[in-house]
């Protein structure tokens, strides 16, 4: 039976899905190694502060991957093919607007918390405190891995991986308010995957908070500019009575 306080709203949006399915390569994959050539015995391999657990941590990403339905999978494979997302969720405001589509994902807190746990450890690498200048040599390294020409990315700093952990967590872990409850009842009273969804005005006002909130946690550690693009697309010039 799925606990209903493990539920999070999860948007299908690019800037959040991109930066999930982008930590478990290489990031992941570097600490899940590093953690297996360490037990291993490896004089090479780096050495991670004490309690960090790289299998642990792709395992948490794992699982919080499994938890997603396939619609919302589909959304991000659609999103980079262009194709039209099989099972995917349709959500239109009483006017017709059709808002960012939402899905009720089960999260398992104790995975939320490793992954919370390794940002600590990252930001710790970043300010090069004492025992982390190993896990900030990886992360710069997965900055430029993650920017090789295979990828079509730009370079990244070992901040900017951080922050892009930091963005996800952010977005798995938003406050259920009031929105946010609202919202889950509404996905989870729409029954099978799938489908449209029709808002009441009360709902729709609703999602517009909680796609604000979700674009300030997307574009946290970049320029203010994408913050103002993000809004402008999402809601155009209404996006100038937020900000007054």
């Amino acid at each position: 039976m799925i606990d209903p306080s493990a539920q999070r709203l999860l948007p299908a949006d690019e800037n959040f899905l991109g930066d999930l399915f982008s930590l478990e390569e290489p990031l992941l994959m570097w600490l899940e190694q590093t953690t297996l050539d360490s037990r291993a015995g490896d004089q090479d391999a780096w050495h991670l502060p004490a309690g960090l657990d790289g299998e642990k941590a792709r395992a948490a990403w794992g699982h919080i991957f499994t938890a997603l339905p396939e619609g919302l999978r589909n959304e991000w494979h659609a999103m980079r093919t262009g194709e039209e997302p099989k099972g995917a969720v349709h959500v239109y405001g009483p006017d017709g607007y059709e808002h960012t589509p939402l899905y009720a994902v089960s999260v398992d807190q104790a995975d939320l918390d490793v992954l919370a746990a390794l940002l600590d450890d990252c930001r710790r690498a970043v300010a090069r405190e004492e025992g982390y200048l190993d896990l900030c040599n990886l992360l710069t390294d997965a900055g430029e891995e993650y920017g090789s020409a295979s990828y079509g990315r730009q370079p990244e700093t070992a901040q900017q991986v951080t922050d892009r952990l930091a963005r996800t967590l952010a977005v798995l872990q938003l406050e259920r308010d009031g929105d946010v409850e609202q919202l889950l009842q509404v996905v989870a009273a729409a029954g099978a995957p799938g489908g449209r969804i029709d808002l009441t005005a009360a709902q729709a006002d609703a999602a517009e908070r909680f796609t604000d909130r979700v674009i300030t946690a997307t574009t946290a550690g970049k320029p203010a500019i994408e913050r103002d693009l993000q809004r402008f697309v999402a809601f155009g010039e209404t996006s100038r009575r937020r900000e007054q």
